[in-house]
């Protein structure tokens, strides 16, 4: 089991959840769908691995799927749950390492959003996570992996991308920031900020570094081609259809990678 531990930028879960909360309910769906069509079977059980606050975890559940959620941060799971419960929806959440976990039983569906792989920056780790997915998906079972490629083109490097988002008494401002990157090795600097304004209370501002790996596809490709999983298909961010073979950088922004059992 992880450590119980506490990433600054999730010690207000319920302000991360108001920035990071915006309705990608028809995304999810269309996701769902292509994966029971590419599986030849519907999809009755499904993982949000890295669920946060569990955005997608509730718009898998709200899809009828009984759905799951896995993450490091037990404050996060926390808010998962209840934020579930106050939407009317069953969800399961456990504590776990992306790398190494293991579900009470497998699921036909996996999804990581939001560049959550990037968080695998040691060596070897890729492997192991795409191991350890392998280890918990049904049979012909689909993982979904929400991710933009290197290499890091300068001018993104310092470019501020601030949005705002409010919810009740609650209003947040995010800024995720791409500060440096080394070419060689793929790992990103970023910095991450949360601006949080609730009524009656102290503005409050959280800022903290995170260390993503922005790996290249054949990096990618050789650490999928030593796992029990195989690549099936891949889709721009608007779900459009994409050849694999095509090379994509950080220009592209967010793909969709499909990985099978």
């Amino acid at each position: 089991m992880p450590p119980d531990f506490t990433d600054p930028l999730y010690a207000d879960p319920d302000a991360y959840d108001v920035a990071y909360g915006w309705d990608s309910s028809a995304e999810t769906a269309a996701l769902v769908g292509h994966a029971a069509q590419r599986r030849g079977r519907p999809i009755r059980r499904a993982l949000e691995i890295g669920c946060g606050p569990g955005r997608v975890l509730r718009e898998l559940a709200a899809l009828g799927l009984d759905a799951i959620g896995l993450d490091r941060e037990p404050a996060l799971l926390e808010c998962a749950a209840r934020r579930a419960r106050e939407c009317g929806l069953t969800v399961t959440t456990q504590l776990g390492d992306m790398r190494d976990f293991v579900l009470d039983a497998p699921v036909d569906f996996a999804i990581c959003p939001l560049n959550g792989v990037c968080d695998l920056t040691g060596d070897g780790d890729l492997v192991r996570h795409f191991t350890a997915v392998a280890a918990n998906l049904s049979p012909g079972g689909i993982y979904a992996i929400e991710m933009s490629f290197g290499p890091v083109e300068k001018q993104f490097l310092g470019a501020p991308a601030p949005w705002r988002r409010s919810q009740g008494d609650l209003s947040v401002e995010a800024d995720w920031r791409l500060l440096d990157v080394d070419a060689e090795t793929g790992l990103a600097g970023y910095e991450a900020s949360l601006h949080i304004a609730r009524a009656g209370a102290a503005p409050r501002r959280i800022v903290c570094r995170h260390v993503h790996r922005k790996w290249d596809q054949p990096q990618f490709y050789r650490a999928i081609a030593d796992s029990p999983l195989v690549l099936a298909a891949m889709h721009a961010g608007d779900l459009t259809p994409l050849d694999p073979a095509r090379r994509l950088t950080y220009a592209d922004d967010n793909v969709f990678v499909f990985l099978q059992r």
